[in-house]
């Protein structure tokens, strides 16, 4: 889900990508074109996109190459909103393919679907093997079916239904009726050992509307991404205050992301190497990767930057672990010339240009400058705050979270952040966060 904020496939233009969807599967450069033009084509919503789409999407064929274009076709369609595709996706879920049914039952939720005949239709495939149940019922959720109701509550009650497809059941049934019940199951699934399924829960949260659970996401081991998504989905900026969870404090929480406040797997290894644990950052799952953190963060700094000196080339080579990597760096007492000067090269390399704002570890980058080089956050902090220059609302609230722990430390005087006043903030999260500060230090 997040690396789709990260484009790597070649660049291609509303033309090219249309000239390759009308080029034969035999006359095409690479196999992955249809899917690559498809893609890119999700950038450039018109008419004609949808015509193109639209074709791909009748198509019978069943080589691989197509069916994969035509996957992504449906996808885009749901998302562009276009209604008129409804009756050929529809037909799309008689598909052999379980993966063109799956995206067929979210596009038709995500465009809204009310068609009786489809809400059934999607019902039946529930009673079918190799469908993924899971998105056939959040699809009807989502589309208010009513009139399945009664096969969701009698899947729900099946035993030894995986905890997953529970919680999607648990959702449907909200949706569909307004009463949100069972609750605890959908915590338990933020407990699981497959991040895919925590990643799972976070959503079935934010689809409940399940806002009393921000607490426990908020120390659920995924990408900050999720939690910040479901913070600023349950919390909206006017949100009243008598639910009495602070969206300032969740926001702050996951900029600080301690390891320690996360609810890891207990069973973790009990391996004292240090480079087992220095390996384990780039370890794909975050419940691994937030242990080894935990662990690294205790070791003596300097045995420790003697470790992290083999390693720099491959942390610039990973996304994730170069996350935790700026996070560590806090906790570290750096006091040799070279690993401050190799500890800023790493978080100068993060903010680059070159990578887009999104970038999860760009606000850390932000935040961990002021423990490494406090001269480096003064040169950069206006551009830092500004929207134009910024883009990321939540590298800009990183940044005025520093301002806050920089207050607090007495590493910053008033007088240095007059300049607050007269910042234009566009994003109402970071727009908080900005009045916040001004109201308890610069008004008071």
């Amino acid at each position: 889900m997040e690396s789709g904020n990260f484009d790597t496939l070649p660049q291609l233009s509303k033309n090219d990508a249309l000239r390759i969807l009308k080029t034969s599967l035999e006359n095409l450069s690479l196999s992955s074109d249809y899917y690559k033009a498809v893609f890119h084509l999700s950038k450039y919503p018109s008419p004609e996109t949808e015509l193109a789409l639209l074709e791909l999407v009748k198509s019978k064929s069943s080589k691989q190459a197509v069916l994969i274009g035509k996957r992504k076709a449906i996808e885009v369609l749901g998302k562009m909103q276009c209604k008129k595709a409804i009756p050929y996706i529809g037909e799309s879920l008689n598909s052999s393919d379980p993966y063109i049914v799956e995206n067929s039952a979210l596009a038709l939720a995500d465009l809204g679907c009310k068609e009786l005949k489809i809400h059934h239709l999607i019902g039946n495939l529930l009673d079918k093997p190799n469908q993924n149940k899971r998105a056939l019922i959040k699809s009807l959720g989502k589309m208010r079916a009513f009139s399945e109701l009664s096969k969701i509550k009698e899947i729900f009650s099946q035993k030894d239904l995986p905890l997953s497809i529970k919680c999607a059941a648990i959702v449907a049934i909200s949706n569909i009726t307004g009463k949100l019940e069972n609750i605890e199951l959908l915590s338990d699934l933020l407990d699981s050992l497959n991040q895919n399924q925590r990643i799972c829960a976070v959503q079935d949260i934010i689809d409940a509307k399940a806002y009393k659970l921000i607490p426990r996401v908020l120390k659920t081991p995924i990408s900050p991404f999720f939690r910040i998504q479901a913070v600023i989905s349950l919390l909206p900026s006017n949100y009243n205050k008598l639910k009495k969870i602070s969206i300032i404090d969740s926001l702050d929480s996951i900029v600080i992301d301690e390891p320690n406040n996360m609810n890891l797997d207990k069973n973790l290894t009990t391996e004292s190497n240090y480079e087992f644990f220095i390996e384990e950052l780039f370890n794909p799952d975050f419940n691994k990767s937030y242990f080894a953190l935990s662990k690294l963060k205790e070791i003596n700094s300097k045995i420790l930057f003697s470790k992290l000196n083999l390693y720099w080339n491959k942390f610039k080579k990973d996304y994730g672990a170069l996350y935790f990597l700026i996070i560590l760096f806090r906790y570290l007492d750096i006091y040799e010339k070279q690993d401050t000067a190799k500890a800023l090269e790493m978080i100068d390399y993060c903010l680059d240009k070159s990578w887009p704002d999104n970038m999860k570890f760009k606000p850390q980058a932000i935040f961990s400058s002021i423990y490494i080089d406090l001269n480096f956050f003064f040169e950069n902090i206006v551009n830092w705050l500004d929207y134009k220059k910024n883009k990321y609302w939540f590298s800009r609230y990183t940044a005025l979270f520093a301002i806050e722990r920089l207050i607090e430390n007495n590493r910053i005087s008033l007088s240095q952040i007059k300049f607050l006043n007269d910042i234009d903030e566009s994003n109402a999260f970071a727009r908080l966060k900005l009045n916040f500060i001004i109201n308890k230090y610069l008004l008071s």
